[in-house]
């Protein structure tokens, strides 16, 4: 059963695509919140913030777990907000799945870096006719599944910007 018809996209927000996800690929993008090179981190402070409330759990409790341990608890007994549920899915794809991330964005003609779109790219809308292009391209090459998830978190983290593949999700 496709994303799409198991939950509105057009509606949905990042808390919902996370909670309508395999429990195997919440653990994976948790997994990735923690092992990505988030800089100062704070998404990390969020997340184990997020185990301190869900859990009961004492901040220093929260520090000394593991990353399996967090990962674990992220992916299957918290209800992580939009802002968490976005990171880890951006985690997911930017740890995980950067050669479909590329492959998305030469397909489109965006500049970037490692999947990256350039900070000093003025970032329009591209044509649903192109996200349609583009998105076949990746059927080709990457799981259906990913596809379908890396194109619903595009949308549901940026409407505005990706509104011609909410066709493509139905």
């Amino acid at each position: 059963m496709s994303l799409g018809s198991r939950i509105d996209l057009s509606h949905c927000a990042p808390a919902q695509l996370w909670a309508s996800l395999d429990p195997d690929v919440r653990l994976a993008a948790a997994r990735a919140l923690y092992t990505h090179d988030w800089g100062e981190a704070p998404t990390r402070r969020e997340a184990d913030f997020a185990i301190m409330q869900g859990m009961r759990f004492r901040e220093s409790a929260v520090r000394q777990l593991s990353v399996d341990k967090r990962a674990h608890y992220l992916a299957r007994s918290i209800r992580p907000t939009d802002s968490l549920s976005g990171s880890m899915l951006l985690a997911l794809h930017l740890e995980h799945r950067r050669a479909m991330l590329s492959a998305f964005l030469d397909a489109l003609k965006i500049p970037h870096e490692n999947g990256l779109i350039s900070e000093d790219h003025d970032m329009k809308p591209p044509a649903a006719a192109t996200l349609k292009k583009a998105a076949a391209a990746l059927d080709d090459q990457f799981s259906k599944d990913e596809v379908e998830l890396y194109l619903a978190t595009l949308f549901v983290l940026d409407r505005e910007t990706w509104a011609g593949l909410e066709p493509l999700l139905k």
